[in-house]
């Protein structure tokens, strides 16, 4: 499903989808540059069980140790472009405990807000811990 159907959105999504298989081709070529320039200069690349890692140049060594470790099998199966529906983006840093701090995480998070009947709410909420699994 896509929402490539609004006005001007084909395009949009035809861009998306170009530079998505970009990154599917890096990956498989090992390139971990080609990967690293489908992300802007300002980027964060928020993976689970560390800190986000910032910049081009810092996710580019990322990419590298993906590689390194032979991920290079990456393929996306649906891709929904949001636009033009009075969505907004939220990046924010959380912390999730039991009472007194009991089993503490902590993490990142990336949501999409949107209104219904005049109240902003949640519309997509996508977040991962900075913990490493078992810690």
């Amino acid at each position: 499903m896509n929402y490539s159907n609004e006005p001007g959105l084909n395009s949009t999504w035809e861009a998306i989808v170009e530079r998505t298989r970009i990154f599917e081709q890096g990956m498989a070529n090992g390139n971990a540059a080609q990967v690293a320039g489908c992300y802007t200069e300002d980027a964060e690349f928020m993976a689970p069980g560390g800190p986000a890692v910032q910049g081009r140049a810092n996710i580019e060594a990322t990419m590298v140790q993906y590689i390194q470790q032979g991920f290079t099998e990456y393929h996306v199966t649906s891709t929904i472009v949001y636009s033009n529906i009075g969505v907004v983006g939220v990046q924010a840093a959380y912390t999730l405990s039991q009472p007194g701090g009991k089993n503490q995480d902590i993490g990142k998070s990336i949501q999409l807000w949107k209104q219904e009947n005049g109240v902003w709410k949640i519309f997509r909420d996508c977040f991962n811990s900075d913990l490493a699994a078992g810690s």
